[in-house]
Formats: structure tokens, C-alpha cells, sequence
């Protein structure tokens, strides 16, 4: 088995150099090719979309054999199901695919990512308090997809930033904390919104407002600050990627990055 493979894998090596010697345009082709298999595991890792690739490798991996063996019955199955795959991974990755087209068009509008850099030093202010005093908070900064939809569902406010009045906002008994903030353009857009929930795995370990802040962060390419209640911990939420435990400093960082 082991020999019948190898020298299978080594016709295919002899087939591709020689191609290569006579047609070298192929060699742009692979380093092509190399390129978006590299930002595409960049992009999935980290996601749920990880351990379906996996499984994908898998079966891939088990169909490659019975080729190879001419199992024609998995061979059978293989060919059956195979008109499937390709609308089956479209349905499974549709949340991955849409930040993919997302993150490609932002490249077009950079300089334009969070409007303006003034309001990262309030949103950090006042971060930093509201994790202190364990007063529970959401923000979602707007990048390229508009968020308008979602301020609608809360009470508009179109105002300049302030730490003081972020934190005002927060504060307990207040009528807007519950619900998220939105940030446009470097201004206060909205207050008390309503963000989606997420439905990946990982969000039932989650209370509502880290929900919530996963599931912007899945639908949209905001950058999502949630600070918890329980324990005063900081987490961002970017592209469906949670990272819990940020120090005010890191907060700085990445809103510093993110307007880049």
C-alpha cells in the first residue's frame, strides 16, 4: 500500500516538473494558488470553520484511497454526493465568506476604517472606568459595513464622543444601559440597540451581552469592546473572534490598529 502510494506521489512530482520546464506561466499559478490557501487558513483560524475544514480533510483524505485502491462503492457515494459539497460548504461558511468579502473590500477604503482617531482615547477612558467600578458596557465601532440597521433599534443620538458620557450611558438604572452603543464616523450614533446573538457553539457559555458582542462581530467587521459585569474583564470582539481578559493598554492598541 505504502509503495503503490508513494510511487503514485512521485508520477504526480515527475508530471508537474515537467509542465513547469515547459510552461513556466504555471509556476505564477502555484504561487497564486499557495498564496490564498495561506490568507484562507489565516482567515478561518480561530473560527468554527476550522474543525469542518478538518472533517472536510478527512473524508477527502478516505475518498483519495478508494480512488486509488478503485473501491468502487465509496467511489459510488463519493460521485453521488459530490453535486452536494459545494452548496453544502457555501450554507456552512456563509457567516466566514461574508467577513472574507467584507475584509477585502475594507482594503479599498483604508483611512476610512473607524472615521476618526479622536474617539479612541474616550472609548479607552472609559472602558477603563467602567472595568473598574464592574459596571457592564457594549460598544460596536463601526468600520466599513454600515450598522445603521442596528442603530434603529435603539434610541439615536448622533453626538460627540465623551468618556463621561459613555460611562453615563452604562451606569446602572440608567434607561439606555441596557443594549449596546454604536459608533460611527467617530461620533455617538445610537445607545440601548440591539445587537444580533450569536449561534456558534461557543456563545452558550456566554451571557447575553458577550453574546450579543460575538454576534456583531460574526455579521458585521465591527470591532466590539464588551466589558463583563461579573468580573469587570475586558473582551474584544473581531470577525467572530473572542479575546478575553484585554488590558485597558491592548484596548488602546487595537482601536490604534484598527484605524491604520
Amino acid at each position: 500500500m505504502m509503495t503503490v502510494m508513494v510511487s503514485v506521489v512521485a508520477g504526480h512530482i515527475r508530471y508537474l516538473a515537467d509542465k513547469l520546464l515547459r510552461q513556466p506561466q504555471h509556476a505564477v499559478e502555484i504561487v497564486l494558488l499557495a498564496l490564498f490557501i495561506y490568507y484562507a487558513i489565516m482567515f478561518v483560524r480561530g473560527t468554527r470553520a476550522v474543525a469542518v475544514l478538518r472533517g472536510a480533510l478527512l473524508l477527502a483524505l478516505i475518498f483519495g484511497v478508494a480512488n486509488v485502491f478503485s473501491l468502487e462503492t465509496i467511489n459510488l457515494l463519493y460521485r453521488t454526493l459530490a453535486q452536494f459539497v459545494v452548496f453544502s460548504m457555501i450554507v456552512m461558511f456563509a457567516p466566514e465568506l461574508r467577513r472574507a468579502l467584507m475584509q477585502i473590500g475594507r482594503q479599498t477604503f483604508v483611512g476610512n476604517v473607524l472615521g476618526s482617531k479622536s474617539m479612541a482615547e474616550p472609548v479607552r477612558e472609559a472602558v477603563r472606568v467602567l472595568a473598574n467600578k464592574q459596571i457592564g458596557a457594549l460598544l460596536a465601532i463601526e468600520r466599513t459595513v454600515g450598522l445603521r440597521g442596528y442603530a434603529n433599534t435603539g434610541i439615536t443620538l448622533d453626538s460627540e464622543i465623551s468618556a463621561a458620557m459613555l460611562i453615563s450611558i452604562f451606569f446602572p438604572k440608567n434607561p439606555l444601559h441596557d443594549g449596546g452603543v454604536i459608533i460611527e464616523n467617530g461620533r455617538l450614533l445610537a445607545a440601548s440597540c440591539i445587537f444580533p446573538l450569536s449561534n456558534n457553539p461557543l456563545s452558550q457559555l456566554m451571557g447575553t451581552r458577550h453574546r450579543a458582542a460575538l454576534g456583531m462581530s460574526e455579521e458585521t467587521d465591527a470591532l466590539v469592546i464588551c466589558v463583563s459585569e461579573e468580573t469587570g474583564k475586558i473582551s474584544i470582539f473581531e470577525n467572530g473572534v473572542w479575546d478575553e481578559g484585554i488590558s485597558v493598554t491592548a484596548v488602546t492598541e487595537r482601536l490604534s490598529r484598527a484605524t491604520i
